[in-house]
């Protein structure tokens, strides 16, 4: 039964949840809006631009895919808010990230598990770059 004690537990806890989440992604889209007035993101972007048009994205958004690959998702938010990305592209990325994030900690304990880690590693890259690729050909059908 809801009752008031449950609305308060989880308003509380939604608010914890909040504030971690902010702890990350607004560092991150500050730091990529100072680096908008540099040359590095546009170094990152001109080096990555071939992959990431590949998938339907543009050469900065490897920035955002990377994060979420080896360092978290709630990164990887936030720097795809700076970007100023399409609803389409903000997909691409999400299903790439939902196939492929975290790498290094989820590598880690597979490899705990006792299975090969390579052959998981490798499936799951060729998922989400496979699944980008779908998504963009599907995306440019439907223009």
């Amino acid at each position: 039964m809801i009752t008031a004690k449950t609305w308060k537990y989880g308003f509380t806890n939604g608010l914890k949840t909040s504030y971690l989440l902010l702890k990350v992604i607004i560092p991150v889209f500050a730091l990529l809006m100072v680096w908008e007035d540099t040359p590095v993101r546009g170094w990152i972007a001109q080096y990555c631009d071939p992959l990431m048009r590949f998938v339907g994205l543009p050469g900065e958004a490897a920035l955002a895919v990377v994060t979420g690959m080896f360092l978290n998702l709630y990164a990887a938010i936030g720097i795809v808010f700076a970007l100023g990305l399409t609803a389409w592209q903000i997909t691409i990325i999400a299903v790439i990230l939902s196939c492929c994030h975290e790498l290094v900690i989820e590598t880690a304990i597979v490899k705990k598990t006792g299975i090969r880690a390579w052959p998981i590693l490798g499936i799951r890259l060729a998922t989400a770059f496979g699944a980008g690729v779908l998504l963009n050909v599907f995306g440019i059908m439907t223009l």
